[in-house]
């Protein structure tokens, strides 16, 4: 019923509590990574969400600095999204939900991506993934970082070392923690905004 009434509400308490149950083991492995993979951008000063990442505190990223993490690796994705091929990503996706032997129902629900959505992006309109969700479909494909790579430049993105939630992904990838909810939960730990929210039936 809450979760009805307040989905949002309900998403982050459950942020919480998955926050609570992740080793505290996998929480310094984490800042580690942090502190030896992510690269400050050019002449910009050290983001909050990579200072909280690094001393442990667990605060929510102000929007603005979200909208500068974007702006950062942004220049790092121009020359692959003028470069993309049209429809690539729908058909890579496709490609690997059947490799995978997943059903488009289980892709997107392991994604936590809206099922309207989804067929957005595979029919007629093709539209365009945001960067978050084509994340999310590589990490519920369970794939390994070459097939990762080559999933987000389908769609004409990279993982950015200026960005500490694109190193988070990185950590994630190498230990193979592919649970979406789980994988939130590590970046609300780091005080990063999660990937997406469980979308409503």
């Amino acid at each position: 019923m809450l979760g009805e009434l307040f989905p949002r509400a309900w998403f982050y308490a459950k942020l919480v509590t998955g926050v609570s149950m992740i080793d505290e083991k996998i929480l310094n492995e984490l800042r580690e990574y942090l502190k030896d993979h992510y690269i400050p951008p050019q002449g910009q000063p050290l983001m909050e969400a990579a200072i909280s990442s690094i001393t442990g505190r667990s605060t929510l990223l102000k929007k603005k600095n979200d909208k500068l993490l974007r702006v950062y690796s942004d220049d790092a994705e121009d020359y692959v999204k003028q470069n993309k091929k049209p429809g690539g990503f729908s058909h890579a996706l496709e490609e690997k939900r059947e490799e995978k032997g997943l059903k488009p129902s289980e892709l997107y629900k392991k994604a936590l991506v809206d099922r309207r959505y989804y067929s957005r992006l595979m029919g007629p309109e093709n539209r365009h993934p945001s960067k978050n969700t084509v994340i999310s479909f590589g990490l519920a494909l369970e794939l390994d970082r070459q097939e990762f790579d080559t999933l987000m430049e389908s769609a004409g993105y990279v993982l950015s070392p200026n960005s500490s939630r694109d190193v988070c992904i990185m950590f994630c990838l190498e230990k193979q923690h592919y649970d979406m909810e789980y994988v939130n939960s590590l970046l609300f730990s780091m005080g990063i905004g999660p990937l997406n929210r469980e979308p409503r039936e």
